[in-house]
């Protein structure tokens, strides 16, 4: 009788090496689950930034199709007076401000000088006071999109020939027939949009 419960009472339980077994799946099926868990918020993390990235760069190639496409026939006097075209740019710095790239366009019945320009990384919206600058007006600068590494402007003149600087000779009281703009990210990707002024 004693023997019997004894036996039953062995067999009810579980010897060490089989709770050590078990330990041993359970910590490998662990590692695993964590390794999968890891994997899928590290791409999680990748695809979000990946959709913001884009997300961002929507946006800003938005602000210019609305820009170039109310641009305005209107020159404009910078801060020493001079007289300035309507749309002008360069591969570099046109002002002190550093902008590469500046227009007037309608913006709610009311003209609008605005810019653009590259600054550590950051391509920004450079947004003027008034039309016509009073002695050291300064802009204020709005970030428009990050991680740029370069922003190139070129312009399409009426004889349908690329310019890398706008306004160009005779053509200096005239509109361009098109801006292209190139933008390279620091990821690698380069982004060229055409855009028609009216």
């Amino acid at each position: 009788m004693f023997r019997a419960n004894l036996s039953l009472r062995r067999a009810a339980g579980f010897t060490l090496i089989e709770i050590l077994i078990a330990l041993a799946v359970f910590s490998v099926l662990a590692v695993i689950a964590y390794q999968g868990v890891a994997r899928m918020a590290t791409t999680k993390q990748v695809m979000d930034a990946d959709n913001r990235k884009w997300r961002e760069l929507t946006v800003a190639l938005a602000r210019f199709d609305e820009d170039f496409s109310q641009v305005a026939n209107r020159q404009w006097m910078d801060e020493g007076g001079t007289t300035q075209a309507p749309v002008r740019g360069s591969a570099g710095a046109i002002d002190a401000n550093g902008a590469q790239l500046e227009l007037v366009r309608f913006d709610g019945g009311q003209l609008v000088h605005l810019g653009y320009r590259l600054r550590e990384g950051t391509l920004e919206l450079l947004l003027w006071p008034t039309l016509d600058l009073a002695p050291r007006s300064a802009p204020t600068a709005l970030p428009l999109l990050e991680k740029v590494a370069s922003f190139q402007v070129r312009f399409l003149d009426a004889g349908g020939q690329w310019q890398l600087a706008w306004p160009q000779g005779p053509s200096a009281g005239q509109l361009p027939r098109g801006v292209e703009l190139v933008l390279t990210l620091q990821s690698g990707e380069t982004i060229t949009r055409l855009f028609v002024l009216p």
